[in-house]
């Protein structure tokens, strides 16, 4: 058995126990089945390329959180959990959808995160058993998720597999009391209620597998739009939205591709798609807009324009700057204030 172990952390809040943790499995496991990003990233590899890389190999996962990862946040103020290509999200995201075990680590007194204070892609995380390390108590938790490790990696000791099997005879014989006193019917409803559970917990398994490889596939198409490859980002694109037919963002990114492509039509739509899914996003409205612009529309291009506008006020220079040329297009001459303020919030819009 391999036994490789992927330590996901983030650095700001948690890396001093990430480290500690590191240390404390090392003479177990071997530093070299330990992987975490701050020293085992080779010179002149892709950071992103190479951390998927190393979740796909590794055995299990033990997921670091602190009392901020629910609500860490961004420079832009957005949750670093909602940020799909937010490194922590794209390594706990990838270990779950290859089904490797992922073990949370409470640490510095933090709690286990709800289901419903997840992003779609994470929501599988909070049925896994949770393991706590706190500091006043380092070496004895330390020793516990060892333990637990040697367990996921299949390191069981031939007494604990006799004492499993030893249980697993005495069950059979209660079960063979029960039901010589009746408890037949009692056994077969639990049976039935197992059944279901089992049922509704694989059709979550399979929406959260789903959801998480389009996450993996736009994450490709993104790269793909990056080094100009608009063909394989399409493509891509085209497959996230199989997987998840509500992953607004790989809409939003494959009409991207079919602008740069020169195929507005197909952009519009796209961007159509977005907007039907996530009714206030501005940037969708703005792009829309601009394509209907350079396809002569202008008064579809204003209405998208003013929707971006007044979702988003102060942020597209470029919004204000061509529906002001559109309004100019139309003789209406409040398109001069639109270039204007165009002008104010980025002074190299609209010369």
């Amino acid at each position: 058995m391999a036994g490789n172990i992927f330590i996901n952390y983030r650095r700001d809040e948690s890396g001093h126990v990430a480290g500690r943790l590191h240390d404390s499995l090392a003479p177990t496991f071997g530093r070299n089945k330990l992987f975490m990003d701050v020293d085992n990233i080779p010179v002149g590899r892709d950071f992103e390329d190479y951390l998927k890389s190393q979740v796909a190999a590794c055995d299990a996962m033990l997921t670091v959180i602190g009392p901020n990862w629910l609500t860490a946040k961004d420079e832009a103020g957005q949750r670093r959990l909602d940020n799909p290509e937010d490194f922590v999200v794209i390594e706990i995201g990838a270990a779950l959808v290859r089904d490797i075990p992922v073990v949370p680590v409470l640490v510095d007194g933090a709690r286990m995160p709800k289901a419903s204070e997840l992003p779609v892609s994470l929501k599988p995380l909070a049925r896994r058993q949770a393991i706590q390390v706190r500091h006043t108590n380092f070496s004895s938790d330390a020793e516990a998720l060892v333990k637990r490790l040697r367990e996921v990696l299949g390191y069981d000791p031939p007494g604990r597999r006799w004492r499993v099997r030893a249980a697993i005879g005495v069950a059979a014989v209660v079960v063979l009391f029960l039901v010589g006193w009746g408890g037949y019917q009692f056994i077969q409803k639990e049976k039935k209620t197992a059944a279901v559970e089992t049922a509704a917990k694989a059709e979550i398994d399979r929406q959260g597998r789903a959801t998480a490889d389009s996450l993996v596939k736009r994450y490709n198409a993104d790269q793909a739009i990056k080094i100009g490859d608009l063909d394989r980002a399409i493509t891509d694109y085209s497959e996230a939205i199989r997987l998840n037919p509500t992953n607004a963002q790989a809409f939003f990114g494959r009409g991207v591709a079919y602008a740069k492509k020169g195929d507005l039509d197909r952009a519009i739509i796209n961007y159509t798609e977005v907007i039907r899914l996530e009714p206030r996003n501005a940037l969708a409205f703005a792009n829309r807009g601009n394509d209907y612009f350079k396809k002569g529309d202008f008064d579809r291009a204003i209405a998208d324009f003013n929707e971006a506008i007044q979702h988003e006020p102060n942020k597209f220079a470029w919004a204000y700057c061509n529906r002001g040329i559109a309004k100019l297009k139309k003789n209406d001459s409040s398109g001069n204030a639109d270039i204007e303020k165009a002008r104010v919030l980025d002074p190299s819009t609209c010369r």
